[in-house]
Protein backbone atom coordinates (compact mmCIF):
# COMPACT_ATOMS: atom_id res chain seq x y z
CA UNK A 1 0.00 0.00 0.00
CA UNK A 2 2.87 2.46 1.17
CA UNK A 3 4.60 1.55 -3.02
CA UNK A 4 0.90 2.36 -4.11
CA UNK A 5 0.41 5.48 -2.25
CA UNK A 6 4.41 6.41 -3.03
CA UNK A 7 3.53 5.87 -6.79
CA UNK A 8 0.26 8.09 -6.81
CA UNK A 9 1.85 10.79 -5.10
CA UNK A 10 4.75 11.51 -7.88
CA UNK A 11 2.12 10.67 -10.61
CA UNK A 12 0.57 14.07 -8.79
CA UNK A 13 3.38 15.78 -8.78
CA UNK A 14 4.77 15.12 -12.05
CA UNK A 15 1.71 15.81 -13.62
CA UNK A 16 1.47 19.32 -12.19
CA UNK A 17 4.86 20.28 -13.43
CA UNK A 18 4.00 18.92 -16.31
CA UNK A 19 1.38 20.87 -16.92
CA UNK A 20 3.11 24.14 -15.75
CA UNK A 21 5.83 23.19 -18.43
CA UNK A 22 2.87 22.96 -20.78
CA UNK A 23 1.94 26.06 -20.28
CA UNK A 24 5.07 27.65 -20.28
CA UNK A 25 4.88 26.63 -24.16
CA UNK A 26 1.41 27.69 -24.85
CA UNK A 27 2.90 31.30 -23.42
CA UNK A 28 5.45 31.45 -25.13
CA UNK A 29 4.40 30.48 -28.52
CA UNK A 30 1.61 33.27 -28.09
CA UNK A 31 4.29 35.52 -27.62
CA UNK A 32 6.31 34.51 -30.95
CA UNK A 33 3.05 34.27 -33.09
CA UNK A 34 3.14 38.59 -32.40
CA UNK A 35 6.10 38.64 -34.58
CA UNK A 36 7.51 42.51 -34.96
CA UNK A 37 8.05 42.65 -38.74
CA UNK A 38 11.21 45.56 -38.26
CA UNK A 39 14.22 44.47 -37.97
CA UNK A 40 15.43 48.03 -37.02
CA UNK A 41 14.23 47.64 -33.78
CA UNK A 42 16.38 44.80 -32.93
CA UNK A 43 18.90 47.24 -31.10
CA UNK A 44 16.29 48.98 -29.10
CA UNK A 45 14.31 45.47 -27.89
CA UNK A 46 17.61 43.94 -27.03
CA UNK A 47 18.72 47.20 -25.05
CA UNK A 48 15.73 46.59 -23.17
CA UNK A 49 16.25 42.83 -22.70
CA UNK A 50 19.55 43.76 -21.46
CA UNK A 51 18.62 45.82 -19.13
CA UNK A 52 16.46 43.05 -17.42
CA UNK A 53 19.58 40.62 -17.57
CA UNK A 54 21.79 43.21 -15.77
CA UNK A 55 19.29 43.49 -12.91
CA UNK A 56 18.29 39.27 -13.38
CA UNK A 57 21.45 37.52 -14.47
CA UNK A 58 19.79 34.35 -13.76
CA UNK A 59 17.64 34.96 -16.88
CA UNK A 60 20.39 35.08 -18.82
CA UNK A 61 21.30 32.68 -21.83
CA UNK A 62 19.73 29.00 -21.59
CA UNK A 63 17.94 27.63 -18.92
CA UNK A 64 19.40 24.26 -18.92
CA UNK A 65 22.82 25.89 -17.82
CA UNK A 66 20.98 27.01 -15.06
CA UNK A 67 19.27 24.36 -14.15
CA UNK A 68 22.06 22.14 -13.88
CA UNK A 69 24.23 24.61 -12.41
CA UNK A 70 21.55 25.21 -9.56
CA UNK A 71 21.60 21.60 -8.77
CA UNK A 72 25.23 21.31 -9.57
CA UNK A 73 25.97 24.32 -6.54
CA UNK A 74 22.70 23.81 -5.04
CA UNK A 75 21.28 27.24 -5.90
CA UNK A 76 17.67 28.38 -5.40
CA UNK A 77 15.55 28.76 -8.57
CA UNK A 78 13.41 31.46 -9.12
CA UNK A 79 10.01 30.93 -10.21
CA UNK A 80 9.31 34.61 -11.33
CA UNK A 81 12.59 34.25 -12.66
CA UNK A 82 11.40 31.55 -14.68
CA UNK A 83 8.27 33.80 -16.01
CA UNK A 84 10.09 36.89 -17.13
CA UNK A 85 12.83 34.82 -19.08
CA UNK A 86 9.92 33.51 -21.19
CA UNK A 87 8.66 36.82 -21.84
CA UNK A 88 12.13 38.31 -22.69
CA UNK A 89 12.42 34.80 -25.03
CA UNK A 90 9.34 35.38 -26.83
CA UNK A 91 10.35 39.37 -27.14
CA UNK A 92 13.72 38.52 -28.51
CA UNK A 93 12.07 35.93 -30.71
CA UNK A 94 9.36 37.70 -32.32
CA UNK A 95 11.90 40.83 -33.27
CA UNK A 96 13.77 38.28 -35.20
CA UNK A 97 16.44 36.77 -32.42
CA UNK A 98 18.02 33.44 -33.51
CA UNK A 99 17.17 31.65 -30.41
CA UNK A 100 14.99 28.84 -29.35
CA UNK A 101 11.79 28.20 -27.05
CA UNK A 102 12.85 25.25 -25.23
CA UNK A 103 15.51 26.90 -22.77
CA UNK A 104 13.00 29.45 -21.23
CA UNK A 105 10.14 26.66 -20.91
CA UNK A 106 12.96 24.24 -19.20
CA UNK A 107 13.99 27.08 -16.57
CA UNK A 108 10.33 27.81 -15.90
CA UNK A 109 9.60 24.08 -15.32
CA UNK A 110 12.32 23.49 -13.09
CA UNK A 111 11.71 26.40 -11.19
CA UNK A 112 8.70 25.38 -10.65
CA UNK A 113 9.63 21.51 -9.50
CA UNK A 114 11.73 23.47 -6.95
CA UNK A 115 9.10 25.09 -5.27
CA UNK A 116 6.97 22.11 -4.97
CA UNK A 117 10.69 20.31 -3.26
CA UNK A 118 10.81 22.91 -1.09
CA UNK A 119 7.03 23.70 0.00
CA UNK A 120 5.96 20.04 -0.16
CA UNK A 121 9.64 18.72 2.06
CA UNK A 122 10.27 16.18 -0.84
CA UNK A 123 13.80 14.21 -0.57
CA UNK A 124 15.19 13.52 -3.96
CA UNK A 125 15.61 16.96 -5.31
CA UNK A 126 17.84 15.75 -8.69
CA UNK A 127 14.77 14.09 -9.64
CA UNK A 128 12.03 16.72 -9.24
CA UNK A 129 14.43 19.01 -11.01
CA UNK A 130 14.48 15.86 -13.67
CA UNK A 131 10.84 16.16 -13.55
CA UNK A 132 10.90 20.02 -14.28
CA UNK A 133 13.07 19.81 -17.32
CA UNK A 134 11.67 17.27 -19.06
CA UNK A 135 8.13 18.78 -18.55
CA UNK A 136 9.10 22.11 -20.35
CA UNK A 137 10.66 19.96 -23.27
CA UNK A 138 7.35 17.72 -23.23
CA UNK A 139 6.19 21.08 -24.47
CA UNK A 140 8.65 22.39 -26.22
CA UNK A 141 9.73 19.64 -28.63
CA UNK A 142 6.65 17.92 -28.60
CA UNK A 143 8.53 14.50 -28.22
CA UNK A 144 7.57 13.26 -24.78
CA UNK A 145 9.19 10.24 -24.47
CA UNK A 146 12.63 11.36 -26.20
CA UNK A 147 12.18 14.74 -24.50
CA UNK A 148 12.29 12.74 -21.09
CA UNK A 149 15.16 10.53 -22.06
CA UNK A 150 16.92 13.74 -23.05
CA UNK A 151 16.73 15.17 -19.90
CA UNK A 152 18.04 12.40 -17.96
CA UNK A 153 21.05 12.37 -20.17
CA UNK A 154 21.76 15.78 -19.45
CA UNK A 155 21.53 15.73 -15.64
CA UNK A 156 23.10 12.09 -15.18
CA UNK A 157 24.89 11.73 -18.55
CA UNK A 158 26.33 8.53 -18.95
CA UNK A 159 24.79 6.71 -15.95
CA UNK A 160 21.26 7.66 -15.78
CA UNK A 161 19.25 5.10 -14.54
CA UNK A 162 15.64 3.84 -15.91
CA UNK A 163 13.86 4.33 -12.53
CA UNK A 164 14.34 7.91 -12.85
CA UNK A 165 12.44 8.29 -16.02
CA UNK A 166 9.26 7.39 -15.03
CA UNK A 167 8.32 10.74 -13.17
CA UNK A 168 9.87 12.75 -16.32
CA UNK A 169 7.92 10.60 -18.59
CA UNK A 170 4.98 11.59 -17.05
CA UNK A 171 5.57 15.06 -17.05
CA UNK A 172 6.93 15.15 -20.23
CA UNK A 173 3.77 13.53 -21.79
CA UNK A 174 1.59 16.27 -19.77
CA UNK A 175 3.77 18.85 -20.98
CA UNK A 176 2.93 17.53 -24.91
CA UNK A 177 -0.79 16.67 -24.09
CA UNK A 178 -1.11 21.02 -22.91
CA UNK A 179 0.20 22.13 -26.26
CA UNK A 180 -1.25 19.52 -28.17
CA UNK A 181 -5.02 19.86 -27.49
CA UNK A 182 -4.59 23.82 -27.44
CA UNK A 183 -2.78 24.63 -30.77
CA UNK A 184 -3.58 20.79 -32.40
CA UNK A 185 0.08 20.75 -33.46
CA UNK A 186 1.38 16.92 -33.33
CA UNK A 187 5.34 17.63 -33.91
CA UNK A 188 7.77 20.64 -33.78
CA UNK A 189 8.14 20.28 -37.53
CA UNK A 190 5.51 19.54 -39.85
CA UNK A 191 6.52 17.17 -42.59
CA UNK A 192 3.89 15.25 -44.80
CA UNK A 193 5.11 12.22 -46.69
CA UNK A 194 8.29 11.72 -46.15
CA UNK A 195 9.11 8.00 -47.25
CA UNK A 196 12.47 6.69 -47.76
CA UNK A 197 13.78 3.03 -48.50
CA UNK A 198 16.97 2.28 -46.84
CA UNK A 199 19.72 0.19 -48.22
CA UNK A 200 23.12 -0.95 -47.21
CA UNK A 201 24.63 1.39 -49.41
CA UNK A 202 22.88 4.17 -47.42
CA UNK A 203 24.50 3.08 -44.29
CA UNK A 204 27.88 3.71 -45.63
CA UNK A 205 26.63 7.28 -46.90
CA UNK A 206 24.94 7.78 -43.84
CA UNK A 207 28.44 7.51 -41.74
CA UNK A 208 30.40 10.10 -44.17
CA UNK A 209 27.20 12.56 -44.27
CA UNK A 210 27.72 12.20 -39.97
CA UNK A 211 31.23 13.06 -40.04
CA UNK A 212 30.60 15.94 -42.70
CA UNK A 213 28.20 17.29 -39.83
CA UNK A 214 29.81 16.55 -36.77
CA UNK A 215 32.89 18.71 -38.01
CA UNK A 216 30.52 21.45 -38.86
CA UNK A 217 28.98 21.18 -35.15
CA UNK A 218 32.74 21.23 -34.29
CA UNK A 219 33.04 24.66 -36.14
CA UNK A 220 29.62 26.12 -34.70
CA UNK A 221 30.37 25.10 -30.83
CA UNK A 222 33.88 26.68 -31.43
CA UNK A 223 32.67 29.70 -33.16
CA UNK A 224 29.68 30.44 -30.68
CA UNK A 225 32.14 29.73 -27.72
CA UNK A 226 34.52 32.07 -29.12
CA UNK A 227 31.55 35.17 -29.72
CA UNK A 228 30.36 34.05 -25.81
CA UNK A 229 33.68 34.98 -24.75
CA UNK A 230 34.44 38.26 -27.05
CA UNK A 231 31.33 39.46 -25.51
CA UNK A 232 32.31 38.53 -21.80
CA UNK A 233 35.90 39.77 -21.91
CA UNK A 234 35.28 43.14 -24.13
CA UNK A 235 31.87 44.47 -22.69
CA UNK A 236 31.34 44.79 -18.91
CA UNK A 237 27.51 44.38 -18.65
CA UNK A 238 24.50 42.59 -20.64
CA UNK A 239 23.10 45.92 -21.88
CA UNK A 240 25.66 47.10 -23.66
CA UNK A 241 26.65 43.45 -25.03
CA UNK A 242 22.86 42.72 -26.47
CA UNK A 243 23.07 46.47 -27.85
CA UNK A 244 25.60 45.62 -30.36
CA UNK A 245 24.39 42.38 -30.75
CA UNK A 246 21.03 43.67 -32.03
CA UNK A 247 23.07 45.91 -34.60
CA UNK A 248 25.26 43.62 -35.86
CA UNK A 249 21.66 41.09 -36.33
CA UNK A 250 20.81 43.38 -38.86
CA UNK A 251 23.08 42.90 -41.79
CA UNK A 252 22.33 39.15 -41.44
CA UNK A 253 18.32 39.21 -41.21
CA UNK A 254 18.56 41.67 -44.79
CA UNK A 255 20.78 39.31 -46.28
CA UNK A 256 18.90 36.31 -45.09
CA UNK A 257 15.41 36.60 -43.07
CA UNK A 258 14.76 32.68 -43.12
CA UNK A 259 17.14 32.50 -40.29
CA UNK A 260 15.61 35.05 -38.04
CA UNK A 261 13.64 33.36 -35.40
CA UNK A 262 13.18 29.91 -34.83
CA UNK A 263 13.29 28.96 -38.47
CA UNK A 264 11.30 26.12 -38.39
CA UNK A 265 9.39 26.89 -41.75
CA UNK A 266 13.47 26.84 -43.45
CA UNK A 267 13.89 23.28 -41.84
CA UNK A 268 10.11 22.37 -42.95
CA UNK A 269 11.31 23.71 -46.59
CA UNK A 270 14.65 21.65 -46.95
CA UNK A 271 12.30 18.59 -47.26
CA UNK A 272 10.32 19.76 -50.45
CA UNK A 273 12.15 22.84 -51.78
CA UNK A 274 15.12 22.67 -53.54
CA UNK A 275 18.00 24.99 -52.96
CA UNK A 276 21.31 25.58 -54.59
CA UNK A 277 24.30 24.87 -52.73
CA UNK A 278 25.75 28.38 -52.33
CA UNK A 279 22.27 29.21 -50.55
CA UNK A 280 22.31 26.10 -48.34
CA UNK A 281 25.85 27.22 -47.21
CA UNK A 282 25.47 30.61 -46.49
CA UNK A 283 22.15 29.81 -44.98
CA UNK A 284 24.67 27.72 -42.56
CA UNK A 285 26.57 30.51 -42.15
CA UNK A 286 24.08 32.95 -41.03
CA UNK A 287 22.20 30.45 -38.89
CA UNK A 288 25.33 30.69 -36.89
CA UNK A 289 26.55 33.81 -36.74
CA UNK A 290 22.64 34.43 -35.67
CA UNK A 291 22.76 32.46 -33.04
CA UNK A 292 26.30 32.89 -32.00
CA UNK A 293 25.77 36.77 -31.60
CA UNK A 294 21.90 36.10 -30.18
CA UNK A 295 22.77 33.74 -27.18
CA UNK A 296 26.39 34.68 -27.07
CA UNK A 297 25.83 37.81 -26.12
CA UNK A 298 23.88 36.97 -23.22
CA UNK A 299 20.07 36.86 -24.63
CA UNK A 300 17.72 34.48 -23.08
CA UNK A 301 16.53 32.04 -25.31
CA UNK A 302 17.17 27.90 -26.29
CA UNK A 303 19.93 26.33 -28.07
CA UNK A 304 18.60 23.13 -29.04
CA UNK A 305 16.06 24.55 -31.78
CA UNK A 306 18.59 26.58 -33.62
CA UNK A 307 20.65 23.47 -33.46
CA UNK A 308 17.98 22.05 -34.96
CA UNK A 309 17.77 24.09 -38.18
CA UNK A 310 21.49 24.23 -38.45
CA UNK A 311 21.58 20.32 -38.91
CA UNK A 312 19.06 20.68 -40.96
CA UNK A 313 20.95 22.85 -43.40
CA UNK A 314 24.13 20.60 -42.79
CA UNK A 315 22.18 17.28 -43.73
CA UNK A 316 20.68 19.21 -46.93
CA UNK A 317 24.09 20.78 -48.22
CA UNK A 318 25.36 17.17 -47.69
CA UNK A 319 22.63 15.94 -49.90
CA UNK A 320 23.21 18.41 -52.52
CA UNK A 321 26.84 18.20 -53.11
CA UNK A 322 26.10 14.86 -54.26
CA UNK A 323 23.19 14.89 -55.67
CA UNK A 324 21.21 12.52 -52.90
CA UNK A 325 17.81 12.64 -51.55
CA UNK A 326 17.75 15.39 -48.65
CA UNK A 327 15.40 13.50 -46.69
CA UNK A 328 17.30 10.97 -44.87
CA UNK A 329 20.34 13.32 -44.79
CA UNK A 330 18.16 16.43 -43.25
CA UNK A 331 17.12 13.98 -40.39
CA UNK A 332 20.82 13.03 -39.97
CA UNK A 333 22.10 15.93 -39.72
CA UNK A 334 19.54 17.25 -37.16
CA UNK A 335 20.57 14.23 -35.05
CA UNK A 336 24.04 14.99 -35.34
CA UNK A 337 24.28 18.62 -34.71
CA UNK A 338 21.94 18.23 -31.77
CA UNK A 339 23.68 15.27 -30.46
CA UNK A 340 26.92 16.79 -30.72
CA UNK A 341 26.13 19.91 -29.13
CA UNK A 342 24.17 18.20 -26.01
CA UNK A 343 26.05 15.13 -25.62
CA UNK A 344 22.70 13.64 -25.28
CA UNK A 345 23.17 10.52 -28.22
CA UNK A 346 19.60 8.68 -26.56
CA UNK A 347 17.47 11.20 -26.08
CA UNK A 348 17.85 12.52 -29.78
CA UNK A 349 17.69 9.16 -31.87
CA UNK A 350 14.36 9.29 -30.19
CA UNK A 351 12.97 12.63 -30.69
CA UNK A 352 13.69 12.25 -33.93
CA UNK A 353 12.05 9.58 -34.25
CA UNK A 354 8.86 10.87 -32.93
CA UNK A 355 9.15 13.64 -35.62
CA UNK A 356 9.79 11.95 -38.24
CA UNK A 357 9.17 8.76 -37.88
CA UNK A 358 10.43 4.76 -37.74
CA UNK A 359 11.92 4.55 -40.82
CA UNK A 360 14.30 7.45 -40.50
CA UNK A 361 15.66 6.62 -37.31
CA UNK A 362 18.55 4.51 -38.56
CA UNK A 363 19.87 7.92 -40.08
CA UNK A 364 19.34 9.66 -37.08
CA UNK A 365 20.72 6.65 -35.13
CA UNK A 366 24.00 7.12 -37.08
CA UNK A 367 24.32 10.51 -36.93
CA UNK A 368 23.30 10.59 -33.21
CA UNK A 369 25.76 8.19 -32.15
CA UNK A 370 29.14 9.26 -33.95
CA UNK A 371 28.59 13.54 -33.69
CA UNK A 372 28.27 12.25 -30.15
CA UNK A 373 31.23 10.47 -29.78
CA UNK A 374 33.33 12.69 -31.51
CA UNK A 375 32.41 15.62 -29.93
CA UNK A 376 31.17 14.46 -25.99
CA UNK A 377 34.15 16.76 -24.52
CA UNK A 378 33.16 19.52 -26.37
CA UNK A 379 29.65 21.40 -26.00
CA UNK A 380 27.91 24.62 -26.19
CA UNK A 381 26.53 24.30 -22.57
CA UNK A 382 28.50 25.38 -19.76
CA UNK A 383 27.72 23.20 -17.14
CA UNK A 384 26.99 20.15 -19.19
CA UNK A 385 30.76 19.22 -19.80
CA UNK A 386 32.64 15.94 -18.41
Amino acid sequence: MEKVLKFLKWIGIASSIGIVGGLSSLLLNILIEHKINNIFLLPLIFFIVGIFIDKFPEIRRTGVDRVVSALKYNKELSFLHGILKILLTGLIISVGGSAGKEGPCVQASAAFADTLYKKLNLKNRELVLLTGIAGGLGGAFLAPIGAAIFTCEIIERENFRYINLIPPIIASIMGYLIVHFVLKKDHLIHVSNLSYQINFLDLALFIVAALFCTYLSKFYIKFYLKVKELFETKLNNYTSRLTIAGFLLIPIFLIAPEVSGLSLSLVENLFTVSYPIYLLALLLIFKIFATSLTIGSGSPGGLVIPSICIGSLSGALFASIFNLDPTPFIVLGIATVVSATTNTPLGTIVICTEIFGFHLSIPAAVGAIIGYQLTKFETLYHHLKF
